[in-house]
């Protein structure tokens, strides 16, 4: 299963890294090319993915540069890049990530530029997982994780059975005006989202799982430091 909305294994999001993300936030932006050059030996298609965003991503916005917007168009497309970034995201050792920090500091300073969405969002995992989640309890995910506005995007990639999350978001950033695929009604939510547990699995039209999550807002200097 590859999609940006729903992972194979809920130990994706529980084995995560549990430290905060540092290296980054200081480093200066530069263009969308310049930050492959250290992740072409991960993703050696690189240069020729930059090349399609470039060319499709969306040049008319007044809040995004081009490459801002490019990268965004980058992470949304079908081609594995976003899997290769969470992985890295994910990993124990934090020096994985390093080739990754150019890129991150463009994407997450486009991210930071967009409104804040704050409605109830979705997100899947395969298997019945509602069972794990404890009421109250708090959910820290570090990797990027992609919701959808519509239930039924998540559902398509999810299969007849799985967990889904209903997330009451607060600072999910809405890039559907940016993704390759707009029609995805794509939400990110940023590395480092809290989320207390609401409620436990619900079984929906009895083959879904919902489990309810509400994102605690997180100061930005506490999120970045």
């Amino acid at each position: 299963m590859s999609s940006r909305f729903v992972n194979g294994a809920l130990a994706e999001l529980q084995d995560a890294n549990r430290s905060p993300i540092f290296g980054y936030q200081h480093l200066p932006l530069v263009s969308l090319e310049k930050t492959m050059e250290s992740i072409i030996p991960i993703v050696p298609e690189a240069k020729e993915y930059v090349l399609l965003a470039k060319q499709h991503c969306n040049r008319e916005s007044t809040i995004l540069t081009e490459d801002e917007s490019a990268a965004i168009y980058l992470y949304s497309m079908p081609i594995g890049f976003f899997t290769r970034l969470n992985e890295s995201l994910r990993a124990k050792d934090r020096k994985a990530l390093k080739p990754w920090f150019f890129f991150l500091k463009l994407f997450i300073t486009a991210l930071e530029k967009l409104p804040s969405c704050e409605r109830v969002i979705w997100r899947g995992v395969a298997g019945d997982v509602g069972s794990v989640f404890v009421d109250n309890d708090l959910q820290t995910w570090w990797s990027v994780n992609s919701c959808s506005k519509a239930l039924n995007v998540v559902e398509l990639y999810l299969g007849e059975t799985g967990t889904v999350f209903a997330v009451d978001a607060k600072n999910g950033k809405d890039i559907t005006s940016f993704s390759a695929f707009q029609e995805e009604q794509e939400v990110i939510l940023m590395p480092g989202s809290r989320f207390f547990v609401k409620s436990k699995s619900l079984n929906f039209r009895n083959a879904l799982y919902i489990v309810h999550l509400e994102e605690e807002h997180i100061p930005k200097e506490k999120n970045q430091a």
